[in-house]
């Protein structure tokens, strides 16, 4: 199968590595092959590092990826993948010319906040057009959002359902097309409770993170929201509820997060050490127990 990749970027370029280890050719569209070509390169590291390739198998993944500037190289795709940056704009200009010269083209949209029925209206591909949301790190983080949009065509969701699963990847539907999906409304749902504590002095922002890592995340990895409800009672958490919700925080818009963040590389770099081998230690131990499958 040709799958055509537009946005080359950090999380792009993981998925075109994904799609070339399935067996797949992929053609990248990149304005700046050199800056494509690189990161791929981190890709495919990343991949052997974390045990999910042999280097031979990288070898030859590598050899099913081709960089091209011309849209003509993507004619023949079966799945177009647009990671392309968050403004439905310039989505419309990356997407339309190569819809064009692919019509039975699946559109796969890797969206984190824009309507996938927007992007399929903007091209005129609503049929065709289904939302593939995936996490960061993609190569490390199995589970993708598959959102409907509202014209998007059953068999349309059914085909890329089954594409991802053959990828070992563990599509999650989601029916309704809102804006952020599933995933972004709860993480920034999350994010502006945490930013409401920070700012009001109730809690730095260390932890903040101590307690949603250690605390919530830790139960949370064996049961979901609703399931802790069905095991703390219903009862209980309708008491609770109904005196917290009317004090959580009603904030509309985010300005200087920063603020609170240490991005430097000296934080930022143990902390990725730290979360990616434990991430492909989960990715193994799913695949061991058949997780998804």
């Amino acid at each position: 199968m040709k799958v055509v990749l537009l946005g080359p970027g950090l999380m792009g370029s993981q998925i075109a590595c994904e799609y070339a280890l399935g067996g797949h050719d992929v053609v990248v569209l990149a304005r700046r092959p050199d800056v494509a070509r690189e990161r791929i390169e981190r890709g495919f590291a990343t991949a052997r590092e974390h045990g999910l390739a042999t280097a031979e198998e990288s070898d030859a993944a590598r050899e099913r990826i081709s960089l091209a500037e011309d849209i003509a190289a993507t004619e023949g795709a079966r799945v177009i993948v647009e990671s392309v940056v968050e403004d439905l704009v310039e989505k419309q200009a990356a997407l339309e010319p190569v819809v064009a010269r692919n019509p039975d083209a699946i559109v796969a949209s890797n969206t984190s906040s824009i309507p996938i029925t927007a992007i399929g209206a903007a091209i005129g591909a609503g049929e065709r057009t289904v939302g593939v949301h995936y996490w960061n790190p993609p190569l490390l983080m199995p589970m993708v959002e598959v959102i409907r949009g509202g014209e998007t065509a059953g068999a349309v969701v059914a085909e890329m359902t089954a594409i991802l699963r053959t990828l070992g990847k563990r599509p999650v539907l989601v029916d309704r097309d809102v804006q952020g999906f599933a995933w972004n409304r709860l993480q920034l749902a999350l994010l502006r409770e945490a930013v409401w504590l920070v700012e009001n002095g109730v809690a730095s922002p260390q932890t903040v993170d101590e307690i949603v890592r250690d605390g919530l995340a830790r139960r949370w990895r064996y049961t979901g929201p609703f399931q802790t409800a069905a095991l703390g009672g219903a009862s209980t958490f309708e008491r609770v509820a109904n005196l917290l919700w009317p004090a959580l925080s009603r904030s509309t818009s985010l300005q200087d997060l920063r603020q609170w963040l240490d991005e430097s590389p000296e934080t930022t770099g143990p902390l990725r050490e730290r979360r990616d081998p434990g991430l492909a230690a989960d990715m193994h131990a799913d695949r061991e127990h058949g997780a998804g499958s």
